[in-house]
């Protein structure tokens, strides 16, 4: 990759990303900034001064998603929309999210000092809340530009809590506190974010693959095909608490052993439905004592398949097995859906733009999906979508040792780069 001719700059872009890393990061190298907390405020803050810096029109919607723009020869033409999101999860990677988010001003930034002031209006988006860390609940910036969720997003927000109790919606009006852009943020008038159909051409994400594919195949960048939908559920079992000494175990109704049981059920299911993925990844025993049988158990449920058809059939039999273990052990159960987000496939038009960038840089052509959920996921619903994945050391990611090279990065900028200027 020596002899390949970048236009962007790759040391602005490098040095960028290693500054946002400072932002929340902890003792062990990890980064934690979660939504509307004081880290993301601050990473908030610093990419606002950066756009203002870099001359391209800041401001911040409802949602709080905030855009930097090149103002085209013809705004009435539907725009091109660069970004990702700067929100992480606990003590993750400084890469996942912040890098697409900074390639895409990078991109507005080369496309002004060579003077190219474009048909249509090109803009970078930073998300909000792409990864659910804080609240339990993801993609609150994308779903509030689709506008399918409307007045459900709101009941949503109100409805999901952080561990201290405080919901979103106060979280996003405590933020709103923050003055000039983030008076902006208001939870009440999420409507006002949404874009219309008319008002994109395409959206455009990079982001680090997430898993060992490319590195496997000693690749930098890859085309990504298509985003695996997911289903994102909270289950509870509902048993009797006592005394671990003297209720015998014909009389137990344990609901920790029905929620292993279901669990390993959920295993098997997964497994069986080749294609799909599932996972449980918190669980919460309570009275959670030692020498008290649980009398219940609250667990997340994510399901995840490329298959839209297969998915659903998969969270049907999981569902099923659920209810049929709690009811054959005396015990009831409750399944509450959080989310439930279609796969989505790249669009054609933006996977050729992507494939003539790499031929033109004589570098080979891989395509491959994602098993992970983007905000391109949501925003298929609203114009045609297309991903350009970046080698991720040792497929490490949500993790202090995520790491993509100095090379990776600048490549899938420059790809980023040759792509945006290919659907103008």
């Amino acid at each position: 990759m020596e002899n390949l001719n970048l236009t962007i700059d790759g040391n602005r872009l490098w040095n960028r990303l290693m500054a946002f890393g400072k932002i929340g990061e902890g003792d062990n190298g990890g980064v934690t900034r979660t939504s509307f907390d004081q880290k993301d405020i601050e990473a908030r803050k610093f990419f606002l001064k950066l756009l203002e810096q870099a001359d391209l029109s800041p401001y911040m919607d409802a949602a709080g998603n905030i855009f930097g723009q090149i103002i085209g020869k013809n705004p009435e033409l539907p725009a091109i929309l660069i970004g990702s999101h700067l929100d992480t999860v606990n003590s993750g990677g400084r890469f996942d999210g912040a890098m697409g988010v900074l390639m895409g001003v990078e991109v507005l930034c080369t496309l002004k000092e060579k003077g190219i002031q474009p048909e249509r209006t090109i803009k970078v988006v930073s998300l909000t809340d792409e990864e659910g860390a804080r609240f339990d609940y993801a993609f609150v910036g994308s779903t509030a530009l689709v506008g399918t969720e409307g007045s459900k997003l709101k009941g949503n927000l109100a409805a999901a809590t952080d561990k201290d109790g405080i919901s979103y919606l106060e979280a996003m009006k405590k933020a709103s506190l923050e003055g000039e852009y983030f008076n902006q943020i208001n939870p009440d008038l999420l409507e006002q974010a949404q874009l219309g159909k008319n008002d994109v051409k395409a959206y455009i994400e990079v982001h680090i693959e997430q898993g060992k594919v490319l590195e496997n195949k000693d690749l930098a960048v890859g085309i990504v095909t298509g985003i695996s939908g997911g289903e994102w559920a909270e289950v509870t079992i509902m048993g009797e608490a006592g005394h671990a000494g003297t209720t015998w175990m014909k009389e137990r109704k344990d609901a920790l052993t029905a929620a292993a049981e279901c669990i390993l059920a959920i295993e098997k299911i997964a497994q069986d439905n080749s294609g799909s993925v599932a996972t449980v990844g918190k669980l919460e025993v309570k009275p959670g004592s030692s020498n008290v049988i649980p009398g219940r158990v609250d667990f997340t449920l994510d399901v995840r398949d490329i298959s839209n058809e297969r998915r659903e059939k998969t969270v049907t039999k999981i569902y099923h097995s659920i209810r049929t273990i709690a009811a054959n052990r005396g015990l009831g159960c409750e399944i509450r859906q959080v989310q439930s987000l279609s796969s989505v496939m790249s669009s054609p038009i933006v996977m050729k733009a992507v494939k003539d960038s790499l031929q033109e840089l004589q570098y080979p052509i891989y395509e491959l999906p994602s098993g992970a959920a983007h905000d391109a996921m949501v925003l298929g619903e609203l114009t045609d979508i297309g991903m350009i994945f970046v080698r991720s050391k040792s497929g490490i990611s949500h993790h202090p040792d995520e790491w993509s090279s100095f090379e990776d990065v600048a490549l899938g900028c420059e790809v980023l780069f040759r792509t945006t200027l290919k659907l103008l």
